[in-house]
C-alpha cells in the first residue's frame, strides 16, 4: 500500500508539541457540567486546570468517541485517499478508545486497512509513538518495520509521577480505592507508575510531593543506568516544575529537558498540579 497515515488520540499531547507534524487526532471528550468538550479543541490544558483549581470538589468525567463517530473520522481519511491508517491509542486499560478503533478496523476492512496500536501508556509518551511512526513513514519504512519499532518502544518506556490528590484517579476508576484511602487519610504522596500492562499503580509511598519527585529522579537513574534515553516532563500545572527541574539537575545531571502539558482528558484522572517524567530507552 502506497498511502499511509498515523492517527493519535488527543491524550498524546501533540496539540502542545511545538514542532510541525501531519498526525491527525481523534478527540476524546470531557463532560463538564453536562457539556461535552472535545479535548484540545473545545478546551485547552491551562483553561482546564484553572477550572479544576477554582472548583476543587468537582471531578469531571471523560467519554470516548462512539464507533459511529470514529467511522466518520476514518471515512474522511478514506475520501482523502488514504488506504492504510496506523492508529496509536492510549492504554486500553485506561480508555475504551482502542476497542472502538478495533471495531472500526473490522467493520471497514473492505475499504481501508486500520491498524490499532495500544501504546499501553498515555501523555506525550503516546504522542512519541505517533511521531516515531510518522517519521518512519516519511523514510519509506514498511508497516511491519514500523510496528516492530513501536513494540520495542512499548517494552522500553516508563512514566513515573506524583499527584497533589489521589481523589481524581480513584473516583475515575484508574487507581484502587484502597490506595486512595491511604493517600487521603494518611497524607501519603505515592510515586505512581504506568505499568507494562497499561495500568497505573502506586510503587512507593512517600510523605510529601517534593520527596516523591526526588524519588522519581532516583528511579529515573536506576531505570536508565547504562542506557541512552529520551525523557520529558509531563505536568498538569507548573507549580512544581522548577523544583523537579532542579532535582533532575542535582540528582540526574539533566540540564535541559522538554515539558509536555498533559491534556484535559489526562487531567480528569490526575487532577491539577500533577507532575512526573516520561522516559524511553533508546538502545
Amino acid at each position: 500500500m502506497s498511502k499511509r497515515i498515523v492517527v493519535d488520540t488527543s491524550t498524546g499531547c501533540l496539540d502542545y508539541y511545538e514542532h510541525p507534524h501531519d498526525i491527525r487526532t481523534i478527540r476524546i471528550k470531557i463532560d463538564i457540567n453536562g457539556e461535552l468538550c472535545k479535548d484540545g479543541e473545545d478546551i485547552k490544558a491551562k483553561e482546564f486546570y484553572d477550572f479544576l483549581i477554582a472548583n476543587p470538589d468537582y471531578i469531571p468525567k471523560t467519554t470516548q468517541p462512539s464507533v459511529g463517530e470514529l467511522m466518520e473520522f476514518f471515512d474522511d481519511l478514506v475520501i482523502q485517499g488514504y488506504d492504510e491508517i496506523i492508529v496509536i491509542t492510549l492504554s486500553a486499560k485506561l480508555s475504551g478508545t482502542y476497542n472502538g478503533v478495533f471495531q472500526c478496523a473490522s467493520m471497514m476492512e473492505d475499504r481501508v486497512k486500520i491498524i490499532p496500536f495500544d501504546s499501553k501508556t498515555v501523555c506525550f509518551s503516546e504522542g512519541y509513538f505517533a511521531l516515531t511512526a510518522a517519521k518512519m513513514i516519511e523514510e519509506n519504512k514498511t508497516t511491519e518495520q514500523i510496528i516492530k519499532q513501536l513494540e520495542h518502544m512499548r517494552d522500553n518506556n516508563k512514566i513515573m509521577f506524583a499527584v497533589d490528590s489521589l481523589d481524581y484517579l480513584v473516583k475515575n476508576g484508574r487507581l484502587s480505592g484502597a490506595a486512595g484511602f491511604i493517600g487521603k487519610y494518611l497524607k501519603i504522596k505515592p510515586i505512581l507508575e504506568v505499568q507494562e500492562d497499561g495500568t497505573i499503580q502506586a510503587v512507593e509511598k512517600i510523605r510529601t510531593t517534593k520527596k516523591a519527585l526526588e524519588g522519581v529522579c532516583e528511579r529515573l537513574n536506576e531505570y536508565t543506568k547504562g542506557h541512552k534515553y529520551f525523557a520529558y516532563i509531563a505536568l498538569t500545572g507548573d507549580s512544581l516544575e522548577q523544583y523537579l527541574r532542579d532535582s533532575l539537575k542535582e540528582i540526574c545531571g539533566i540540564e535541559e529537558i522538554m515539558s509536555a502539558p498533559c491534556t484535559p482528558v489526562v487531567g480528569c484522572h490526575i487532577g491539577p498540579n500533577g507532575i512526573g517524567i516520561g522516559i524511553f530507552l533508546l538502545d
